[in-house]
């Protein structure tokens, strides 16, 4: 892509509003648009790290086991009455009437509706067990909506939903979840702790969230550095926005140890142990060997997309700008011309010929703003094509200061 012709327009300047590091680099850089308070449209750059995100997840989760669907976004309330969600759940459930004044739900989330699927499929223990999941939207009332793609009021979640004879079954998928997503994370760019957290208004039998560690994260996590116990700081009814001095938590429970600390977290992904939460209200039974009727056992498990990407921009910056990490950049080469845009011209053609996703500079600006942007986009390798550098490419890392000058032939085998 041709900056030129491209849907990009960078400032200098951040928005007054913008809290977060990420907010505040992701609108600078043009790679989201806010259409209002907690909504916002991933611009084709944002697009970019979004998709590879997808992809990324939907590897992992297809390598074990879970089979792609997608469900509605609007709910008949039927379902959510059934698990008497409707009632449970306060404003941050988005309830709407149609015009013949029915009740519906717009998808806080999906279990209701894969529950009540999985009816049609699953009456026998041979039927067991089944795994499935999707990419959809989610939407939340959220009261107080910020840090940009941290906390949206509409947002994309991989979710998944699995359906076993008993808790044993459930325990296997678990773990294979926890690696499954450990490997996603590790990929994607974030370094995660996993810690125990409250079930909330899931419900079931337990719950992990996948937490990375940041001054900017709204969860306060509880950290014991004896045993190495960690949860969230909710679980021992500590607020999420209470004074850590102020908190009369003497010692680890676990442990008893009173070497401890807190720390602030970014939830970038959660599992649940539903357990029967969802199949005995709605009616999700099976029949096993010896023709006795029983509830299925379920797991529910996700992942934010968007707030993935804005804690990977919290995770890895500097003062100027992002710093993607490889597998997710939206391009992988900055190509950028002062003044020799003949040659710049033919290495692009032969950039694009090799497969390498290339972004090239052909603006008619200076090379200060060209070199700025392309710290700000934060796109692995810039290559820089000028009089200086007499015929070669002048290829430089995203996080280095080192430059080093190459042919053309050297630079595809160097960063494809």
């Amino acid at each position: 892509m041709k900056y030129s012709q491209s849907f990009v327009k960078t400032t200098k300047q951040s928005p007054k509003d913008a809290e977060t590091i990420s907010h505040k680099l992701l609108l600078r850089g043009s790679f989201v648009h806010p259409l209002g308070a907690g909504f916002y449209s991933l611009l084709p750059l944002g697009f970019r790290v979004y998709r590879k995100i997808y992809d990324i997840i939907v590897e992992e989760l297809n390598n074990i086991g879970v089979e792609d669907m997608i469900m509605p976004v609007v709910h008949p309330a039927r379902v959510w009455k059934e698990t008497k969600r409707f009632y449970e759940i306060g404003p941050e459930l988005w309830k709407i009437k149609n015009r013949f004044k029915e009740d519906f739900v717009l998808a806080m989330t999906h279990e209701e509706i894969v529950t009540d699927a999985a009816k049609l499929l699953i009456s026998s223990y041979k039927d067991l067990p089944k795994l499935v999941g999707q990419i959809q939207t989610k939407v939340r009332d959220e009261a107080r909506a910020r840090g940009g793609l941290l906390r949206t009021k509409e947002f994309t979640m991989q979710d998944a939903y699995s359906f076993d004879l008993d808790e044993k079954g459930l325990d296997k998928i678990y773990n294979k979840f926890i690696k499954a997503y450990n490997n996603i994370f590790k990929r994607i760019g974030i370094e995660t702790v996993m810690i125990e957290s409250d079930v909330g208004a899931m419900g079931g039998l337990g719950a992990h969230e996948f937490m990375m560690i940041a001054e900017s994260g709204e969860d306060k996590i509880f950290v014991c550095k004896n045993c190495k116990y960690a949860v969230n700081a909710e679980v021992l009814g500590i607020e999420k926005d209470s004074d850590t001095k102020k908190i009369k938590l003497k010692k680890c429970p676990k442990c008893k140890s009173t070497k401890f600390e807190f720390k602030r977290g970014i939830e970038v992904g959660n599992i649940f142990k539903l357990g029967t939460k969802y199949s005995i209200p709605q009616k999700l039974f099976y029949k096993d060997k010896d023709n006795q009727e029983k509830p299925v056992i379920m797991g529910s498990y996700g992942i934010g997309l968007e707030r993935s990407l804005a804690s990977v921009i919290e995770a890895s910056h500097d003062e100027n700008g992002i710093i993607w990490p490889i597998n997710i950049a939206p391009y992988r080469v900055y190509l950028i011309s002062l003044g020799q845009n003949k040659l710049a011209d033919k290495v692009y053609d032969q950039l694009n010929k090799a497969g390498i996703e290339v972004f090239y500079d052909d603006r008619d600006v200076s090379p200060g703003e060209k070199f700025a942007d392309a710290d700000l986009l934060g796109i692995p390798y810039r290559a820089t094509i000028s009089e200086k550098t007499k015929g070669k490419i002048e290829l430089k890392r995203r996080n280095s200061k080192k430059t080093e000058l190459i042919d053309i032939k050297t630079l595809i085998r160097r960063i494809k």
